[in-house]
């Protein structure tokens, strides 16, 4: 749960100590000058929100959360008060993300999904930096060499020690032009799975929304 401070007679800081594995790491994010009632205990309460690295298309997010989960996905800017603000949202998405903006969503009750930038060991180094906290990571699954190229090219990376790698069929993601996940580009290619994963779980957190009214 979240706990909400003020310094001075205006700004506000949600306070949240998230359990990473056998450890629990501390989070203040800042609100900035907030009036009125504070923000909800549960903040975002589970709602995915994919981030994307620089230079990844946010149309195939969009279109994997629609066609697996029926969600919309709508973008925002990864700091407190725009988060908190859409947490009615079925899907946000991050543009320019990096691993703080990652810390921020989970502390404020969000389910942070990364849509990495490819395969590239160094590349998912430099978008995890900074991240301290453990993840939904989506993986597309391929066919052939390729499925075989990926495992081996992530497996220096040990991901799976820390994080939760979920394997998605990334196809509803793409354009119904592309024939196969062969033929687009990776930034697509994971965009695709990362917004299938998010449009599944969107589909489950509002049947749990529902079941809790």
């Amino acid at each position: 749960m979240i706990r909400y401070e003020r310094d001075g007679a205006r700004d506000l800081w949600a306070v949240a100590d998230v359990p990473v594995g056998s450890r629990t790491v501390g989070f203040r994010i800042p609100l900035g000058a907030w009036t009125g009632p504070a923000p909800a205990a549960d903040g975002l309460q589970g709602l995915p929100v994919v981030v994307l690295p620089p230079g990844s298309p946010s149309g195939p997010v969009a279109a994997g959360a629609a066609r697996s989960g029926g969600a919309t996905a709508i973008e925002v800017v990864p700091d407190g008060p725009s988060l908190l603000a859409a947490a009615s949202a079925d899907v946000l998405v991050v543009r320019d993300g990096n691993g703080r903006a990652m810390n921020v969503i989970r502390a404020l009750g969000g389910r942070p999904l990364p849509a990495l930038p490819s395969a590239d060991p160094d590349a998912i180094r430099v978008f995890l930096d900074g991240c301290h906290v453990d993840l939904d990571i989506s993986i597309p699954v391929l066919d052939g060499a390729r499925r075989a190229g990926l495992r081996t090219a992530l497996a220096p990376l040990r991901l799976e020690a820390v994080h939760h790698l979920v394997e998605v069929d990334p196809r509803p993601g793409l354009d119904p032009a592309a024939s196969t996940a062969a033929d687009v580009n990776d930034p697509e290619l994971w965009a695709a799975a990362a917004g299938v994963l998010a449009g599944r779980l969107a589909a489950g957190r509002r049947r749990w929304l529902a079941d809790r009214s």
